[in-house]
């Protein structure tokens, strides 16, 4: 482009020969002219608008689609400040076995509306990092809007979406993908093992997590990573979809799937983190308790369940997890065998659980105990630039556990509840006899 500057940048399939500003014949270009087309518009404070098309299959044929723009490097969206990006739902492809496809860079109030994302890469199709000291002289992601068509990524050992805050914090942004496709791994948020920075307070949607082109050894979501201490505070929603096996058949032009197909190591999400809150519902068969996985460093997490149809398993230190079902699991909680008098029981199923006695023996005194918590409170006296290149909550020690000691008996019908993480020790002559039950 040369001359007065436009107040918009446009990309079009044939660019600049049908009339765009940038494309895939911008000269020596290796990114269809996106990266120019960035690099000019972050220059001169200008948004971007990016032609699509339609595309995809249509009795057992392919449409040319006309709307795909290809990456022979990685794509990097630079740091930006109050910028919009705007597009139909076009095709990025990146056309290399490894890196990542697209890298965006630190953003404050921005939003960015991107096509269809496919990679075949090993790396991430999209990564969300923040690196660069840019806007308002912060290395953050915040206050932003990022919308995609679908991310896929096609890799035995790809991800699709990645949040990376291991140079700056990503915060305060709404994402949504109508849908994510990948073989290895839908969304992975990741503060390097606690290492990072905060991951916080965002808000993230998948309407369709697709992971049923894979055959097998795959996550759907994996909520941080061993050690993780940083994401906290997010609202994730999203629905997962197991492997199947799914593939094209050339002759047909049609997806089949292979019959009586069953995935090994397939986990719908995969919970490391701490204290955040997801709205989540699974399709399709897993191993069992390979929907939800708890893992030993995930505590106070908070899962509103549509179904769980593979099950829960719970490998938390502390199990104060919580599911919420949009069905009554009722007595179909297992009831546990009465530990000896004057032993503890925990309750390490993510409901709250009432014990309801039905006959109450020869109890002569009983003691709940809580499970304590991971109080957190807001940073005081920050800067700006503090409060946003630091932990916006800071932890406090930990709460210890409070119990409390009732001299007597039970009662029969007597109930008594426990929230995950809680217990109950009896002291008796002779046994009493309960039943637990999950309670919404």
């Amino acid at each position: 482009m040369s001359g007065k500057h436009k107040p918009y940048v446009n990309i079009t399939p044939e660019g600049p020969e049908d009339g765009g500003d940038f494309g895939p014949n911008t000269p020596g270009t290796r990114t269809s002219g996106i990266q120019e087309a960035l690099d000019y518009a972050h220059e001169h404070c200008r948004d971007v608008y990016i032609f699509g098309g339609r595309g995809g299959i249509h009795d057992g044929k392919l449409v040319e689609p006309g709307n795909v723009y290809e990456l022979h490097e990685t794509l990097r969206v630079p740091w930006s400040q109050f910028v919009k990006l705007d597009g139909g739902n076009y095709v990025l492809y990146y056309a290399q076995p490894t890196g990542d496809a697209v890298v965006i860079d630190s953003q404050m109030n921005c939003r960015y509306k991107f096509g269809l994302i496919v990679s075949n890469s090993d790396g991430a199709a999209v990564r969300i990092k923040p690196t660069t000291s840019g806007p308002d002289d912060f290395t953050v992601v915040t206050a932003s809007v990022f919308d995609f068509s679908a991310i896929c990524c096609f890799n035995a050992s790809g991800t699709g979406l990645v949040l990376d805050s291991s140079q700056g914090i990503i915060s305060n942004n709404y994402l949504f993908a109508e849908e994510t496709n990948t073989q290895k791994m839908g969304v992975h948020i990741s503060d390097h093992g606690g290492t990072g920075h905060p991951i916080a307070n965002n808000n993230i949607t998948v309407m369709f997590g697709n992971q049923m082109h894979s055959r097998g050894d795959c996550t759907g979501l994996r909520l941080g990573d061993p050690g993780s201490k940083r994401i906290f505070g997010n609202r994730f929603e999203g629905s997962f979809h197991a492997p199947r096996g799914v593939y094209l058949d050339e002759e047909t032009g049609r997806y089949v799937t292979p019959e009586a197909f069953v995935p090994e190591n397939a986990i719908g999400a995969d919970v490391f983190a701490q204290r955040n809150e997801l709205h989540l519902s699974f399709y399709g068969v897993r191993e069992e308790g390979h929907d939800i996985l708890f893992e030993p460093d995930s505590r106070d997490n908070t899962i509103y369940a549509m179904n769980l149809p593979s099950g829960v398993t719970n490998r938390a230190e502390y199990p104060t997890n919580r599911i919420v079902p949009n069905w009554s699991v009722g007595f179909g909680l297992p009831t546990p065998d009465l530990p000896e008098s004057g032993r503890p029981i925990v309750n390490r199923n993510p409901y709250t659980t009432e014990i309801l006695i039905l006959d109450p023996g020869e109890v002569t005194d009983w003691t709940l105990t809580d499970a304590g918590s991971m109080p957190q409170r807001l940073s005081r006296n920050l800067s700006l630039a503090d409060s946003l290149n630091r932990p916006p909550m800071e932890p406090l020690p930990d709460r210890a556990p409070v119990s409390h000691t009732v001299q007597g008996g039970l009662a029969a019908g007597q109930s008594i509840t426990l929230e995950p993480g809680d217990s109950i020790t009896l002291t008796y002559a002779v046994a009493p006899e309960w039943a637990w039950r999950a309670l919404r």
